[in-house]
């Protein structure tokens, strides 16, 4: 994404004098768990669904332990509404989700939907992105989201807190990663034989 754009964006927003309505973000495990891999759920909830204030933008650091956690991929979207701040699927948006320095990476979304299909669309409550972490490190640790911005659909400040999550991580033994890896090559195999013709 252009950085010049991104610096001009939040200037403007912080610029902004007008707060909107009152947000919430939070953290949370996602439903995709193992011991290898740690999915972490970042959601806004507090809008009003048909009705505007409705998000267009954010610019969220997430700040992880890079001793315990490697960052492997971010997923944006809500697994079951999809990115609620594309209500028509059209894939305009400038979307980024990178690592600024080791244990931060750096959520960035802006919507280019109309304010008013994002007002009626938008649901009230939805999940922002998903993003996954190989567990490098067995041991507690914990996740904190801060907010660089968050916009409204008319590109007024929204308010919301920064939120923390602590987990326990717990890696996969080498010998059990290397066990699971050659079931699934024999699995594999067993089924490529099964679909060769006769």
């Amino acid at each position: 994404m252009n950085s010049m754009f991104r610096r001009v964006w939040l200037l403007a927003l912080l610029l902004s004098s007008a707060t909107a309505a009152n947000a919430a973000l939070e953290l949370s495990l996602g439903s995709r768990q193992s011991a290898a891999v740690l999915s972490v759920s970042i959601a806004i909830s507090g809008l009003e669904a048909g009705i505007a204030p409705a998000l267009s933008a954010y610019d969220l650091d997430l700040y992880f332990d890079a001793s315990r956690l490697a960052y492997l991929d971010t997923v944006v979207g809500d697994g079951q509404l999809g990115d609620e701040l594309d209500v028509f699927d059209a894939g305009n948006n400038l979307i980024s989700a990178s690592l600024s320095q080791p244990g931060r990476l750096n959520l960035f979304e802006l919507s280019f939907d109309d304010p008013a299909d994002l007002n009626a669309l938008q649901a009230d409550t939805f999940r922002l992105a998903l993003v996954n972490f190989v567990v490098l490190q067995a041991g507690e640790t914990t996740l904190d989201l801060t907010i660089n911005a968050l916009a409204d659909a008319d590109g007024e400040a929204l308010s919301a807190s920064p939120a923390s999550l602590t987990v326990a991580a717990v890696p996969l033994p080498p010998s059990l990663v290397m066990m699971a890896t050659g079931l699934m090559l024999l699995y594999t195999r067993r089924r490529e034989r099964g679909r060769q013709p006769a």
